[in-house]
């Protein structure tokens, strides 16, 4: 015990650490996005059509994508599991983004009542959307997202060197930064922000909720086909997309599973990232928010607005809090239990 307590201790203060700084990032993220909303609801803005805001947003996206591309393509560690535990990650993030689609889709349906763009059934504010929509051209979101990922991982694999490569954090920093201030100006400019915020109401607490159910139950499912079992593919699924925090709680319990977190949280940020916009337009506008888990708060959160509208931003941003501020917790139960 004695040799085991400075470790479980240092564990304790990183996981306490990433806790405090995802708490001091969400600060900054909603501190941006309202000043955005602010500064777009001024009538000297809301009265130009700032063509050039949806063109940057656009650019800032495939920045940013791209060296998220740069960065898990120069992790050597990613590469390197690929091979040893890369099949048991892929399936069990599958089977946790195919349950909370499933999950959520229900959810939508059945409890919620709402269309696939996450109105009210019937309601002349879904027959505007579904009119608008169906006269938007088919845009090309998700090749380009595509080319983006790719490219990426191979010039952080290939051609850049770890000078350059090192930096990526900050740029991807920096550039999450910039899309939340126009994601937060956009709806601004809409002038619906409050309207949005008030139709949405409690039950955007129900999404989260929905998510983590659908994918812990499918990851269960998934267990029962692979080594790991049902416990730990559960626990491999409970990082809800955030690879930084839960490979380090679940590295006391076992290596194996966190290398398997580790591998399995980065699919589920890279999968969001593309499947996105497929899922928004064949499904619906709420599945999309289901996908990114614990990043659709941050860096996927730009792409669901982009594949569906502003008014995502609000249930997209509450479900990834939600389901961020739960890993610390939903780990540690998940490894306490008795089987």
């Amino acid at each position: 015990y004695n040799v085991e307590a400075p470790n479980y201790h240092k564990k304790g203060w990183i996981t306490m650490g990433t806790t405090l700084g995802t708490l001091s990032n969400l600060a900054i993220y909603i501190g941006l996005v309202v000043l955005g909303a602010f500064l777009g609801s001024r009538k000297a803005l809301r009265s130009r059509p700032l063509v050039w805001v949806s063109k940057l947003q656009f650019v800032a996206l495939m920045i940013l994508i791209v060296t998220l591309g740069v960065n898990l393509g120069a992790n050597d560690e990613v590469v390197s599991s690929l091979g040893e535990i890369g099949l048991s990650a892929l399936v069990i993030t599958v089977f946790a983004m195919g349950g909370s689609l499933l999950f959520l889709s229900l959810l939508r349906r059945f409890v919620l009542k709402l269309d696939r763009y996450g109105l009210p059934r019937g309601s002349e504010a879904a027959r505007e959307e579904e009119a608008h929509q169906a006269g938007k051209a088919d845009n090309s979101l998700t090749l380009w997202i595509v080319i983006a990922v790719v490219l990426g991982m191979l010039a952080g694999r290939f051609v850049l060197p770890a000078a350059v490569t090192v930096h990526c954090g900050t740029i991807i920093n920096f550039g999450l930064y910039l899309l939340l201030f126009m994601v937060g100006m956009d709806m601004g400019k809409q002038g619906t922000f409050l309207s949005d915020v008030k139709t949405a109401g409690f039950q955007v607490l129900l999404v989260p909720v929905a998510v983590c159910l659908g994918s812990l139950v499918c990851a269960a499912v998934a267990g029962l086909f692979l080594p790991l079992g049902i416990k730990d593919s559960m626990a491999a699924a409970s990082g809800m997309g955030w690879y930084s925090l839960a490979p380090t709680l679940l590295a006391p319990y076992s290596l194996t599973v966190s290398a398997t977190a580790f591998l399995s949280n980065i699919m589920h940020e890279l999968f969001s990232i593309v499947a996105v916009p497929v899922v928004a337009k064949k499904l619906g506008y709420i599945e999309a928010v289901a996908l990114p888990g614990a990043t659709a708060m941050d860096t996927v959160l730009p792409v669901v607005v982009s594949a569906t509208c502003d008014r995502m931003a609000i249930y997209s941003f509450a479900s990834g809090v939600i389901l961020s501020l739960s890993v610390p917790v939903l780990i540690p139960a998940i490894i306490a239990l008795p089987f």
